[in-house]
């Protein structure tokens, strides 16, 4: 009878990591590791056929969705979207999916145990709240994986990711295209990598047109619509300078907005105009409906799983950064 993987780790005194390592023919192995590691799993009969990187036989993915705070990762329809996109297209490809919640404000190394006990193909990590050190307890993973809503220069994995900065740079572009030049941006005030790119890309927007930028109408707001309207209303009731229209990093922040604007007695879009980000479905229901910019979610899964398997397959390949395109959606709150 064949053993586990982690019974030949224990016979060799090494990590689970390290087997898996040497079987998906990862670099970081020493030939003299590598050369026992087989032999001993020769000897004891170990189930070398599973490693032969055909899709068909490829059977095991874990969606791990890490929650740093849960401020942005939440069950809204955006990451819904995006799960169902996941789940459909491992359905396609014959896969079994699992999905793990890893919290980041807990010890992370413990939560990552069932991926050293079960033997996953590989990994697909929602990294949207995750700084850069958040990614340290996922270098030596025991199979490939890749990133998913987030990505930094030095990252050793595959990412895929929202075009931020096109996607805020067309939307503050619409704003501009449509005669304003008093153009404010309502950030996030939880930073993610993604609002940071989206910062990015409305500044860019107001330099490539010659408009300055003026601080008083950047006003930081929390990513969901109930705090964000808390947090606008108190703005509102301090008396600040209102710019002419606004860019806001995602459509929770421009609903949570435009109901302070509502209740304070100024009019969308007579009085301000509002362009969001994302295109949840919510979008077509407010009044007036939001414009916005669209993000395919459940093709960001679907691409997500793809390059995964296209990992799996090339496991020494060169790493992939996708980025998924964003599509302007016009609707009633610009004017």
């Amino acid at each position: 009878m064949s053993i586990s993987a982690k019974e030949l780790a224990q016979k060799l005194n090494v990590s689970p990591a390290t087997i898996s390592m040497v079987l998906n023919h990862k670099p970081g192995i020493s030939e003299e590791t590598r050369d026992r590691v087989l032999s001993a799993a020769k000897k004891y009969g170990y189930d070398l056929s599973k490693y032969s990187y055909s899709l068909a036989e490829t059977k095991n993915i874990c969606f791990i969705i890490y929650k740093k705070n849960g401020q942005v990762v939440t069950d809204t329809p955006f990451f819904s979207d995006l799960t169902e996109g996941i789940s459909n297209t491992c359905q396609t490809n014959g896969l079994s999916l699992s999905i793990l919640y890893v919290y980041g404000n807990q010890p992370v190394e413990p939560q990552l145990k069932e991926l050293y006990e079960k033997e996953y193909h590989g990994i697909l990590l929602l990294a949207t709240e995750m700084k850069q050190e958040d990614f340290l307890p996922f270098q030596n993973l025991p199979c490939p994986l890749v990133a998913l809503d987030c990505y930094y220069e030095d990252m050793n994995f595959d990412t895929v990711l929202i075009n931020n900065v096109q996607g805020s740079y067309i939307a503050t572009t619409h704003l501009i295209q449509n005669g304003f030049q008093r153009i404010g941006y309502l950030k996030s005030s939880f930073p993610i990598a993604n609002f940071e790119e989206r910062a990015d890309g409305y500044f860019k927007a107001l330099r490539s047109n010659n408009i300055k930028k003026n601080m008083d109408y950047v006003l930081a707001l929390s990513p969901s619509m109930e705090t964000a309207y808390l947090d606008m209303k108190a703005f509102l009731d301090k008396g600040i300078p209102l710019a002419e229209a606004y860019f806001a990093d995602n459509d929770l922040i421009a609903a949570g907005a435009m109901r302070a604007f509502a209740e304070a007695g100024v009019r969308i879009p007579a009085d301000v105009s509002i362009i969001g980000f994302d295109d949840i479905p919510m979008c077509s229901f407010l009044s007036p409906t939001l414009s916005t910019m669209r993000v395919e979610k459940q093709n960001f899964g679907m691409l997500a799983v793809n390059q995964l398997l296209n990992r799996i397959q090339s496991p020494s390949g060169s790493l992939v950064k996708l980025a998924l395109s964003t599509r302007l959606i016009v609707r009633e709150s610009v004017g």
